[in-house]
This record gives C-alpha cells, structure tokens and sequence, in this order.
C-alpha cells in the first residue's frame, strides 16, 4: 500500500501543472509505443523460430502459419517470407508459395537464394529441364538444401507422369532422408495413381504412424479408405481435418460423401449447405449440392447449381451426366440430350486416358500417349493437367513437333501470342 500511495503521489505531482501535465502525457505514449512495438518484435521473433523448428521437424502446416504471424508481425523481415515459400512449396501449395517469394524478391533482389527458391518451385511444378542438371550439381556438391532439392526433382517428375524418374529420385530422397514425408506420400500417391491400393494404403498408415498431422497423408488414406467402403473410419479422418482444417474444400467433400454412404441424411444436409456457402466457385462442390438437390427433389436448386458447375468445370463428365438427368426431370428433352451427349464424349476420353497411362507406365520413354493424354485434357477443359502431360512429352522429345503445335495452338487460344509463336516455330 505504501508503494501505491507513492506512486499516486507521484502521478499528481506530474499532472499538476500544464506542461508538466503535456509532457507527462507525452512521455507515457513514447514509452507505450516503446513497450508495444518491443511486444510486436518479441512475438514476431518467437513465432519466426516456431516456424524454423516446425519446419525442421516436418510440421508443413504449422511451419506456414507461425511464418504467416511472423510476416505479419515483422513485414520487412526477409528471412520470413523465404520461410513461408519454403513452408508451402513443401506442402504442395506452389500459388501461396510464388506469393511468398515475390515478397522475398521484393526485400533481397535476386540473390542466390531467391533464385533457388525460384528453381525449386519451377522444378516442383514439372519444369524440370530448365534447372535439373544445375540442382543435381548441388546436391552432389553437399548443398545444405540436398532435401528440398530432392523432393522438388521427386514432386516434379512425378507431375509430368515421368513414373520412373519419380522412383529414382523418390530413392535418392530416402535414402539419405529416410524419414522424409515428402518422398513417402509421393510414393504413397504413386502406387495409388499405379492402382496399388493395399500399398498406397500401407504407406500413408506408416507415414501418419511417425506424422500424425500430415495432412495430405490423412486426405489420402480417407480417399483410399472411401473407394473401398471403409466409410466408418473415412468419415473419422475426413471429420477430424474438417474440424482442424474448416477452409480447407478436402475433407469437407469427403466427410459429406461418407455421410450420405452412410445414410447419415441429416447431418450430410448440413454439410452441404456448408459447401454451397463457402465453396460456390468450386463445380465439385456445387456437383455434391446438386446431387442432394436431386435427391431432395429440389429440382429448380439442382438447375442452378449444375450450370454453374458446368460453367467452372465443362470437361467434368460427371457434371453433364447429373445435368442430363436434371434437365430430363424438368422436360427440357433437347438440352438434356446435349449434356447426356457430351457425358459419353467426356467418358470416353476418360477412358482413353486410363489406357494411354498404362502405356506411359509400361513405355516410358515415349512421348506419344503423353502427347495425346494432354491433348484429350485440354479438349476437355483440364487445362494444368493436359499442359503438364504436354510438357512430359517434351521432356522426352524436346523436338516433338505434333507437340509443339498442340501448345501453339493452347496459346492462340489463350491470347498469348509470344508463346504461341515460340512453339509454332518450333512445330515446323
């Protein structure tokens, strides 16, 4: 109490007079902007060297969202936007990744650094050729960033369909990191794609037994677990994501499909309408909506929403099959017919491409089903997908002019004239 009295005292003594009272005054903001922008500094060190930490342990998800603080936090801090790119581009979001480092770029220039970060995204999204003897020097060199190199060369092959490329660096990766998660769920993700399912499934429950919040390998093994039927414990992993991850489009659509497999109506009811309200542009969610539309007899609703759909995905089989069907029940026999029409063209391409990846796994060195893989994708709206497979061809042959020309004349369409005339010249 004596304390008290003092400073009280002291406090009238200083607010007595005028100036006194001004500068006072004055003094407690200096010193509380002091005392703030020291808390600010503290929390953006603190969460900074979280991210380190949850980076170096493999922790993806928590390594981006302590580095996303820190940003917040310490804006002009390079070292933490070169964290965040890194952070994201290992858990296999590049657009957030390129985010991160035009920020980097912005504060550095082009130092080393920058440029790796750069080939290593580029590398990770199929862009091999460009960069892959560079990298490989660095990784025999020692470099101290051999892991994420591998991976990227891994990730990369593996999104051009270069299966056995992928296997050798998958190896190179592992054997040197055994543990790393990166090269076991591509594995994982490979024997799927390869239709190894009791493999692909084996893999994922070994990766989550040591990383029990890796959440690409939890999304997989509930997609394994749904096509066989395994419903009880999909629904499990997907509703413990949703719970953690709720933005997060994944384990929401699975969670709703394993409720309705499960006559679960009521609660699939709300989960639907939760996709209608935060994912209204992705067509897979307005398909699920549209799906349960229909079968609610909610015939208008069902219309609306598979246009959209349509709109967003055209080349989505599904989408006309469910809007053939819609239409049917409404009367509208013409249009209906259309889109029961292009269902069986899209099916069929589908089934074209199944066959052409058996050729690409069992001929792996030739560029011709990859070629003809993703011209069926770009036929059909799949625009990432037919450009990687594309570029997988010219991996194998750089000079492949029927190649060439399908990419002039993606970017004729596209209004991007300086490309379109770079693969034109080279188609001749």
């Amino acid at each position: 109490m004596i304390v008290v009295d003092r400073i009280c005292r002291l406090a009238g003594a200083c607010f007595r007079t005028g100036p006194r009272a001004f500068s006072s005054v004055l003094l407690l903001l200096l010193v509380g902007v002091g005392v703030w922008q020291a808390v600010q500094y503290a929390r953006g060190y603190f969460a900074y060297h979280r991210a380190v930490e949850s980076l170096e342990r493999y922790d993806f998800a928590t390594a981006r969202q302590q580095s996303r603080l820190a940003g917040y936090l310490e804006p002009g801090n390079p070292l933490v936007w070169l964290l965040a790119a890194q952070a994201a581009r290992r858990e296999g979001d590049l657009g957030e990744a390129r985010s991160h480092l035009r920020l980097y770029r912005s504060l550095v220039g082009s130092i080393p650094e920058a440029r790796l970060e750069a080939a290593l995204q580029e590398t990770q999204s199929g862009n091999l050729e460009a960069y892959v003897y560079d990298l490989m020097a660095k990784v025999d060199a020692g470099h101290p960033a051999a892991e994420q190199i591998l991976e990227a060369l891994a990730v990369g092959s593996v999104q051009i369909y270069h299966f056995d490329r992928g296997v050798f660096w998958i190896n190179q990766l592992l054997s040197r990191y055994p543990v790393n998660p990166v090269g076991r769920l591509i594995r994982a993700q490979m024997d799927d794609v390869l239709r190894k399912r009791d493999r692909a499934t084996a893999g994922c429950r070994e990766l989550l037994a040591d990383f029990p919040d890796n959440r690409n390998a939890k999304v997989l093994l509930a997609g394994l677990l749904y096509r066989e039927q395994q419903f009880d414990e999909s629904a499990q992993l997907y509703g413990e994501m949703h719970q953690k991850y709720p933005d997060d489009l994944r384990p929401l659509l699975g969670l709703t499909r394993c409720r309705e497999q499960m006559g679960q109506a009521e609660e699939a009811r709300s989960l639907v309408q939760e996709l209608e309200e935060k994912f209204s542009d992705n067509s897979s969610a307005l398909l699920e909506a549209a799906r349960f539309a229909l079968a609610d007899n909610r015939q208008e609703d069902a219309e609306r929403l598979l246009r959209r759909a349509v709109e967003l995905s055209p080349g989505d089989h599904e989408i006309h099959y469910q809007m053939g069907l819609c239409l049917e029940r409404a009367g509208k026999t013409e249009e209906a017919r259309y889109h029961l029409e292009r269902f069986k063209q899209v099916e069929a391409d589908v089934a074209r491409l199944d066959i052409l990846l058996k050729e690409v796994v069992n001929s792996s060195k030739d560029p011709i089903p990859r070629r003809e893989a993703g011209m069926i994708c770009l036929r059909n709206g799949q625009t990432s997908e037919g450009l990687r497979w594309l570029l997988g061809a010219l991996e194998l042959a750089p000079n492949d002019k029927l190649t060439h020309a399908a990419l002039a004349d993606y970017y004729t369409s596209q209004g991007d004239l300086n490309l379109s005339a770079i693969h034109r010249q080279r188609a001749r």
